[in-house]
């Protein structure tokens, strides 16, 4: 633990961020799975929403969230495809 006042301040706003960017995280790929095996549109609707709103945050980077939703979307499909 740090022994300068500051230091231990950053160390619980380090804490705070981490836990705050680990559960978004655990959201996104909670539902870019649920998205995958699903079959309305509305779920794919949600899932661009969160992609978007987590890189727009910067915890994930604007390419990897277009290569998500990009994915996502193709996965959607067959799915689509399959079911009907």
């Amino acid at each position: 633990m740090a022994n300068i006042v500051s230091n231990e301040k950053t160390y619980r706003h380090t804490q705070k961020v981490r836990k705050e960017n680990h559960a978004k995280m655990s959201k996104l790929r909670t539902i870019v799975k649920k998205t995958r095996s699903s079959n309305e549109q509305a779920q794919l609707n949600e899932a661009y929403k969160v992609i978007d709103t987590t890189a727009s945050k910067g915890i994930i980077h604007k390419n990897k969230a277009n290569r998500l939703k990009s994915r996502t979307a193709k996965a959607f499909k067959a799915n689509l495809q399959v079911v009907a």
